[in-house]
């Protein structure tokens, strides 16, 4: 005799032996403990401002999380909460190059619930060797191209099709920002990956100008400025003035309501709260603070670059004034400490040194200036020197070249900077100098040279 079990007899089995699996599940999984992985590469190769972010498998308290986590060798940063589950390391300074840091999760609780982790977690990493982003120019096509510090493995970053006016290489190495014409005559924002073939539009400004892009440190924010296209195409651009575009929650605006404050190439200070900008039309540089909104005013005739101190209290810029020796190109330090601006280089200089291209690095006991090499002479030289001190080096002077666009390395021990020969036909060169060494070499041809950490 057959015997048949019912529908509600077969479903009770069933559901006995899925309790029995997920209690097995459950007892496996408090005796494995909390799982925790990172995002650093596969192999451990990373930029010198990387973050790196953990996350466990169970919600976590940020606080007693931050008491399992540590980096060998010590370097500073502070840990962020990114949800229930995330936190992130954020670096205040560059790994140093040639260092192998272990980033570390020992076992404990991780929330007042007593799930813990029970294993020891460690991941390796060191910082990647920086690169050199740079333009070439040709037949009427200009790209973003990239090559290693002695001029080898070139390789185009942005395709011909695309004609690149000007960049900006954000802080972490990962992308570049640049500005391109579009079909209506206006000029957008564009954004490539480091290892390009990858550009995609970032910004489409219509009929208006959007150009000098730069990118804040932090790499959320952009500073540029825009041009607005006139009412009817026969009639001029307006004049250029600051705009700024979050790249988390696309907001995009700017910086001054009222339009008559102008301005061209922002420069952003290191801990990308103030933002300086050059008003031509005045001849003022602007600056702002965006977290309080106080806005400051600094003479300038020059137009030139403002570079800031690593810890963004002072800033340099050049302009030129009447002293008593004639007319002067002076080098002015800004503090914003203090509220006082000095006469910095310049006042009384024998004749016009005629200083322009000025850049602070990562150090504060280092910054380089571009100034006339002679009186009679039209070659631009750079003096590598301590601010403190006034005292260093000229590390580009030959005579027939002329030198400027002084860009530092995230360490402040390597300088690009291009280079152009006064006579004859000669394309322009990119210009390296690097710690310890006398005097600088070429490492390739091309134009407005940047790093790419």
């Amino acid at each position: 005799m057959k015997s048949r079990l019912s529908f509600d007899t077969v479903a009770l089995s069933v559901m006995a032996v899925l309790a029995v699996v997920i209690g097995v599940v459950i007892l496996l999984g408090e005796g494995a403990g909390v799982r925790v992985r990172t995002d650093v590469p596969v192999d451990g190769i990373v930029g010198p401002f990387q973050k790196v972010t953990f996350t466990f498998s169970d919600k976590i308290s940020a606080e007693i999380a931050s008491g399992l986590i540590s980096l060998d060798p010590i370097h500073e940063g502070y840990l962020e909460s990114l949800d229930d589950y995330s936190v992130r390391f954020v670096p205040l300074k560059p790994y140093e190059q040639g260092t192998t840091y272990t980033f570390k999760v020992i076992p404990g609780e991780i929330n007042s619930t007593t799930r813990e982790v029970k294993d020891v977690h460690n991941w390796q990493v060191q910082v990647r060797e920086p690169r050199v982003a740079y333009v070439i120019s040709a037949e009427g096509q200009s790209g973003i191209w990239s090559m290693d510090s002695f001029g080898r493995g070139a390789k185009r970053l942005t395709d011909e099709t695309v004609k690149v006016l000007s960049f900006d290489v954000a802080q972490s190495g990962e992308f570049i920002v640049f500005s391109s014409q579009n079909q209506n005559g206006g000029i957008d924002l564009w954004r490539v990956s480091r290892e390009g073939g990858d550009a995609s539009l970032l910004m489409d400004c219509g009929f208006d100008r959007c150009t000098t892009p730069v990118i804040a440190p932090g790499d959320v924010r952009i500073a540029y400025s825009r041009e607005a296209a006139g009412p009817t195409p026969d009639l001029p651009f307006g004049s250029p003035r600051i705009w700024v575009v979050d790249l988390e929650n696309g907001a995009n605006q700017a910086v001054y309501e009222d339009q008559s404050i102008l301005g061209y190439s922002p420069t952003w200070s290191p801990d990308a709260n103030r933002l300086a900008s050059f008003d031509g039309l005045t001849d003022f540089i602007n600056m702002i603070d965006l977290r309080t909104g106080e806005h400051l005013l600094f003479p300038s005739t020059t137009g030139g670059p403002v570079t800031w101190s690593p810890d963004s209290t002072r800033f340099m810029y050049t302009t030129f004034d009447q002293t008593e020796q004639g007319g002067r190109t002076l080098v002015k330090l800004a503090d914003l400490t203090t509220s006082e601006t000095l006469n910095f280089i310049g006042e009384k200089d024998q004749y016009d040194y005629s200083y322009y291209s000025v850049a602070w690095s990562p150090r504060e006991d280092r910054a380089v200036l571009s100034l006339r090499a002679a009186e009679d002479q039209p070659t631009k030289i750079l003096w590598v020197f301590d601010p403190s001190l006034l005292d260093g080096i000229v590390i580009a002077g030959d005579m027939d070249y002329t030198y400027n666009s002084p860009q530092w390395d995230a360490w402040g021990s390597a300088l690009l900077f291009q280079q152009f020969k006064l006579k004859g036909q000669y394309a322009p060169e990119i210009g390296l100098w690097q710690e310890g060494a006398t005097q600088s070499a070429a490492i390739g041809e091309g134009i407005m040279p940047q790093w790419l950490p």
